[in-house]
Parts: structure tokens; C-alpha cells; sequence
């Protein structure tokens, strides 16, 4: 997501514990010069001239071994450290070349050799990091929060980042989650506005498919003629989350009580305090349910029927 405070860095390191706990090999890298999910694995330093980082890895032949931490949570992980100075020696470089300089240098050798899974924790603007990202990763999971800003950050993303990259690349949206609900959804809160607009919404299923099936004419995109609704949130909105026509009837006339999404918990904040991914922190916290439910809409490629 094009927007900052939206849970990245959390379902980041969160969904890299829970697929380390499944037996496979996997490798966290945070690319956001803020550094949430290093500070949140206890890695503090931001700048380090003397040490071997990304740019070394990306621009200077550096083995990437030799910026790979292993913090024992069930993922190797690579801390942010001097992002703002790789960001702009990346540009500075040819424009395509610079963005597939991760892919390159990091995925290529890594992926299926020594990793099964590569995550990347981005920054919430777009810069070459991120560009880098998506081509070296062309797999992503959005998390939204219940704010009002939230609709107008999948619209940045999938106007600014989605459409474009889809125009040179294959790019998944594996999956959008609503992430850090606490609100009952039987009334016009904000936690219902948003699972509203996930659930409902043609024009949030044109965000979903922009520039795959939906195009953007005017301020908003719209879907090809004959693309579902109902098919494109079915395929990018987990179980956990998704809300059919009947099941919102039921809510309104109190017949069915939900919680769905990813719910606040005092513990994600808690595990950060800590220094730890929740996985480890607390492996018993029902939230993390719903990260199982991610990690298999990983295996898989997307979400199942």
C-alpha cells in the first residue's frame, strides 16, 4: 500500500513466522528507510556506512549472505540500513534496470535455492525500493484500515502502482485484508464502512483489477464488461473477511453476529515492545488464525473457492 500506518510491518513479520512455522524457508526484507520491522525485531541502526548493505548486494556484487540476520523467530530477515542512500544510487541508475536490480541480485540467486518465500515490508510512498518490490515480488497482500483514508489509499496504489507495473509485468493481488478491526459491524461505524466497500463496492473490486480487468476512464476505474463483482471480491478477500448480500441482511436484522477481518489485539503491540513477531510473543493469540489462513492463500497462489 502507497500509504503509511496501514499494519505492513505486522503482517510482515507476522505471516513470515507463521510460514517458517510450516517447515519452509523464508526470508523477511524490510525496504522501508523508517524501519518499523527491524525496530520490532530489535534491529535499531538505520545508517551504518561501514556495513555491507542492500546497495552493496544490489549495485556492487555483495554476496547477500552477508546482509542476511537470522533472528531465530522462524525467518531469516534482512534489517533496513542505509535505505535512503541505496534508493537514491538506484536512481541514479537506468531507469528499468535500476527497479530489477532486487529480482537480479537477491530473488534470483535466493528464490528456490535458499529460500521458499521472500517477503518485502515497503515504504508507504512510492520511490525505487518499492518499484523494486514489485518486480522482484509480483505477488502482493494489501492490508487496509478502518480509516477514512483507507479507500483513498488502495485508489493511490492501484492508480499509481498496480495499473503501471501491470502494464510491463504479471502482478497479483493475492489478497486485501482489513486489518486492526475492533468496532461492531451491526452499526455505521467506521469497521463497517470499510468491510461495506471490501464486500459491495463494484468500483473497490475495479481497484482490485486495474489494469488486468478494469480500466480507468474518467476519476475511477470500471470493469470490462462481464467481469462479476461478486467473482473479483470472492478472489481477493479471505474467508475471514468476506460478507455476502444475506449475511449482511442477517447482521441488520440481528441474526447474525460477526467479527471478521484481522481484530485488535493489545499483543501485536505488546510482541513489538518485546522485540518479537506475535508467532513468537504469544503462538496461542486467536488472531493468528487468520495469518494461517494468509500463509495458505500463499501456497496456493491466491485464494481457493
Amino acid at each position: 500500500m502507497l500509504k503509511g500506518g496501514f499494519g505492513k510491518s505486522i503482517c510482515a513479520n507476522t505471516l513470515g513466522g507463521v510460514l517458517g512455522n510450516r517447515g519452509h524457508n523464508v526470508l523477511v526484507a524490510d525496504l522501508d528507510p523508517a524501519g518499523h520491522l527491524s525496530t520490532g525485531l530489535g534491529y535499531y541502526t538505520r545508517e551504518d556506512e561501514d556495513k555491507a548493505d542492500l546497495g552493496d548486494v544490489l549495485l556492487n556484487e555483495t554476496d547477500p549472505q552477508q546482509i542476511i540476520k537470522h533472528p531465530g523467530y522462524g525467518f531469516d530477515f534482512v534489517p533496513a540500513l542505509n535505505l535512503e542512500r541505496v534508493n537514491d544510487d538506484l536512481a541514479r541508475d537506468d531507469v528499468f534496470a535500476s527497479d530489477m536490480k532486487l529480482k537480479n541480485e537477491l530473488v534470483d540467486p535466493l528464490l528456490g535455492n535458499d529460500y521458499d518465500y521472500i517477503l518485502f515490508d515497503v515504504p508507504g510512498s512510492r520511490n525505487k525500493l518499492v518499484n523494486n518490490a514489485v518486480v522482484g515480488a509480483p505477488n502482493a497482500i494489501l492490508p487496509l484500515m478502518p480509516a477514512p483514508e483507507a479507500l483513498n489509499g488502495l485508489r493511490e496504489t492501484s492508480k499509481k502502482l498496480v495499473m503501471d507495473i501491470r502494464q510491463a509485468f504479471d502482478f497479483e493481488i493475492l489478497a486485501t485484508i482489513p486489518n486492526n478491526l475492533s468496532q461492531r459491524i451491526d452499526q455505521r461505524t467506521k469497521d463497517r464502512n470499510l468491510l461495506e466497500a471490501m464486500n459491495t463496492d463494484p468500483t473497490f473490486a475495479a481497484y482490485l483489477e486495474a489494469g488486468r480487468r478494469a480500466d480507468w476512464t474518467g476519476s475511477q476505474p470500471e470493469l470490462h464488461d462481464g467481469v462479476d463483482v461478486e467473482t473479483v471480491l470472492d478472489e481477493h478477500i479471505p474467508p475471514f473477511a468476506r460478507i455476502t448480500p444475506d449475511q449482511w441482511e442477517q447482521i441488520d436484522n440481528g441474526d447474525l453476529h460477526l467479527k471478521p477481518g484481522i481484530r485488535h489485539s493489545g499483543e501485536f503491540g505488546d510482541a513489538y515492545e518485546e522485540r518479537q513477531p506475535l508467532t513468537a510473543y504469544n503462538p496461542e493469540n486467536a488472531q493468528l488464525a487468520h495469518f494461517e489462513t494468509l500463509a495458505d492463500i500463499v501456497e496456493n497462489g491466491g485464494i481457493q473457492a
